[in-house]
């Protein structure tokens, strides 16, 4: 029989192997002491600890409560039981036991770290915030209060607080894996792309797991670092070179890097490991949509709608390569899930009034809502003099740069302004029907001959127009005045929707021509750079701003004799005006479907000439992709400086 030192020192010795990790050392003394002192209650405990690191669950809770039956006033057993009832989600059980070892130690941070993780697993974020404050106050330096503390106010859309207390925990600790990975995911919500890279980034240096580097890769596709991207994927593939998910990201990578052939076979061999994997036959359709081969885009989307029936991201798609090619039917349709889509994240206003969908209009009054961008509202406004015809009385509303425009081009309307398509400006008093004026097309243009052959559909001031024109063409007497824009902001698709000014150096060669700079927002360096390498002016007229005033940039545009631009706002304005425009395009006619499919002219726009890039001229990622467009665009303008009276030669 052992004597009490014996039992004592038995039991440091068991302790000091726990500590060190020896756990099977630990453990055989631990019993040792046990068979000892079958009541000694640090043993028992220390066991059931063990036996929990094991994941020994039942071995566990027996062990914890024999000490508890010999010893219920130890804090640490109660914090430990807790821990074991929480792993088993016996949430009730773990709240009992968190809240006697705080009453037993009430600095008892572990316990309080606990008890708020109960809260947390139970949705009750409040209680939750509560319990990591107070884990705070009783050790501010450890890391774990503040990231959890991060990740109850995150649940409780206090952003800004949220993002101080996860930038604590790592502050206090910078390699916290957990706490890096949640802000990375944070700025990634928030759309602070450098932000969410730099922490991802970190993360995975730390934990270098397949998918910690393949979300890298998204990310910093999304940032266009595409080399960067595709090494980051390449990195994930080495430790899961089959997983679907992994192959999804690659070849979305290696799409916007052009390399379509590349994309191609990784799209197929991600459907190939996972034929029920549906975002991998959509990522195959935007190859195809690319090419143009539209037809096997949709039976590829067709098919992942039937993996996921009712996505309406894929309906949506399904969309785009509908209306393409006139499908109308479909594609009016399926449009209408842009509400739905977490791609386009657009809003659908609630009722009432009811929405129209198609009724006579006779004696009625209709609401339409513009939408979206600004070239878009003057896109769908082609449809609003169809509504006036029809209705009694016709409201629109629209961003406040366009209410000039719309109200002096649709005086039998009444236009009024919204700070957000989202907000209702007019109440639905009095008002029998309202659209999104996108939704017209299901009704308004059902196919290619229901586009009316119009010279223009909206006015702008003549007294400014002939001011701005005789400024203009005295700069250069008898020459052309030829506004250019190359660029657009759009957010999802603007990379394929911009040009460098350098890329259209052949275009300002052209003798003969009074160039206007039509672009929106600063480029006062492109500017500057064309003047020097190329002695071409492209003439920037101050009093000028569409961001600020967008009825003088009308004004502006409708001076022109002609405007050359990329697909942007200014090829819309143009367009509404009858303005002849050279539309300068490039990249998908998918994203691009309102400019449909290897059409030279517009339905919308009947004054639009369309100058394509084929599909294979931008494929190859070391090709522009604009020298033919713009060949063809220096020719046509050469031929109407030659009409004009210059000497092209």
């Amino acid at each position: 029989m052992k004597s009490n030192s014996e039992i004592q020192q038995l039991l440091h010795q068991a302790v000091a192997h726990h500590q060190a990790g020896r756990l099977e050392a630990a453990e055989e003394l631990y019993d040792e002491v046990i068979k000892a002192d079958p009541r000694n209650a640090d043993a028992l405990h220390l066991v059931g600890v063990i036996a929990h690191s094991r994941n020994e669950i039942a071995k566990a809770k027996a062990y914890f409560e024999r000490a508890l039956a010999i010893t219920p006033d130890v804090a640490d057993i109660h914090l430990n039981f807790g821990n074991l009832l929480a792993s088993t989600e016996d949430l009730a059980g773990a709240e009992i036991s968190y809240a006697r070892a705080l009453a037993l130690r009430p600095a008892f941070f572990d316990a309080q770290l606990g008890l708020g993780g109960v809260h947390y697993k139970r949705a009750n974020f409040d209680e939750a915030a509560t319990a990591f404050r107070s884990a705070i106050r009783i050790s501010p330096q450890d890391p774990r209060g503040h990231y959890n503390l991060g990740q109850s106010l995150l649940h409780l859309s206090q952003r800004n607080d949220a993002e101080h207390s996860l930038r604590c925990a790592i502050d206090l600790n910078p390699n916290y894996l957990e706490a890096l990975a949640a802000l990375g995911d944070f700025y990634t919500e928030a759309g602070r792309i450098q932000d969410a890279i730099y922490h991802t980034e970190r993360a995975a240096a730390l934990e270098p797991t397949a998918e910690r580097y393949s979300n890298l890769g998204e990310l910093l596709r999304q940032a266009e670092d595409l080399q960067s991207s595709l090494t980051a994927h390449e990195v994930a593939l080495k430790t899961k070179p089959d997983d679907p998910v992994i192959l999804h990201n690659y070849g979305a990578a290696l799409y916007a890097a052009r390399h379509l052939d590349q994309a191609q076979t990784v799209f197929e061999h991600a459907i190939a490991r996972d034929p029920h994997f549906a975002k991998g036959y959509m990522g195959l359709a935007k190859i195809f949509e690319h090419r143009e081969q539209f037809d096997q885009a949709t039976a590829l989307l067709e098919k992942a709608l039937a993996l996921e029936p009712g996505s309406s991201d894929t309906i949506f798609k399904l969309a785009y390569c509908y209306l393409v090619v006139g499908n109308f039917g479909a594609g009016w349709r399926n449009y209408e899930h842009r509400f739905l889509s977490t791609d386009k994240r657009q809003i659908r206003r609630a009722t009432p009034p009811a929405y129209w969908t198609g009724e006579n209009l006779r004696g009625k009054t209709i609401l339409v809502w513009m939408e979206q961008g600004i070239g878009d509202q003057i896109l769908y406004g082609s449809m609003i003099p169809d509504v006036i015809a029809q209705a009694e009385h016709c409201i629109v509303e629209c961003t406040p740069r366009m209410v000039p425009v719309f109200a002096r081009s649709f005086p039998r309307a009444t236009v009024t302004a919204y700070k957000s398509h989202v907000l209702a400006a007019t109440p639905p008093d009095d008002i029998d029907y309202q659209i999104a004026a996108a939704s017209l097309g299901m009704f308004l243009r059902p196919d290619f001959n229901s586009f009316p052959q119009q010279a223009g559909f909206l006015h702008t001031d003549p007294v400014r127009v002939a001011k701005l024109r005789t400024r203009y063409r005295a700069l250069r007497p008898n020459n052309l005045v030829v506004g250019l824009s190359w660029r657009s902001a759009n957010k999802d698709i603007g990379k394929i929707k911009t040009a460098q000014l350098a890329d259209w150096a052949e275009l300002l060669s052209v003798p003969g021509v009074t160039f206007i700079n039509l672009q929106y927002g600063d480029c006062a360096e492109e500017l500057t750079q064309v003047k020097q390498k190329l002695g071409v002016e492209i003439v920037q007229d101050p009093e000028i701003d569409p961001l600020r005033d967008m009825d003088a940039f009308f004004a502006q545009v409708a001076a022109m004799d002609l405007v050359i631009s990329s697909s942007n706002t200014t090829v819309h304005v143009a367009g509404s005006l009858g303005i002849p425009v050279s539309l300068l395009l490039l990249g998908s006619p998918g994203d691009l479907w309102y400019w449909f499919r290897r059409r030279a002219d517009s339905p919308w726009y009947p004054s639009v000439t369309i100058m394509r890039a084929d599909p294979q001229d931008i494929e190859n990622v070391n090709n522009s992709g604009w020298d033919k467009i713009v060949s063809q665009a220096k020719a046509d303008l050469l031929k109407r400086a030659s009409q004009n009276g210059a000497n092209v030669l």
